[in-house]
């Protein structure tokens, strides 16, 4: 991940925006905080490639998702 993407993460805290993660998943979250210290991001997930591996609950929990496992970002725009 770059520093125009650790850039564009802590600019879209509480917005949508697309995660692609180096696993292969793809995810749209909505940005709750990033932590350049912990090297970090704390989301609430919108919608993921890869529905199977969350667990469903009544209640959406947070996700947090290392620097290191991300390997690029970029704006979600409805269409």
């Amino acid at each position: 991940m770059t520093i125009s993407h650790i850039e564009l993460l802590k600019a879209s805290v509480d917005k949508l925006i697309r995660v692609h993660c180096r696993d292969g998943e793809t995810f749209i979250g909505r940005i709750l905080s990033v932590s350049a210290d912990e090297r970090d991001v704390v989301y609430d997930l919108v919608s993921t490639s890869r529905e199977s591996q969350y667990e469903k609950a009544d209640r959406q929990p947070a996700y947090l998702i290392k620097f290191d496992d991300i390997e690029s970002v970029d704006v979600h725009e409805f269409r």
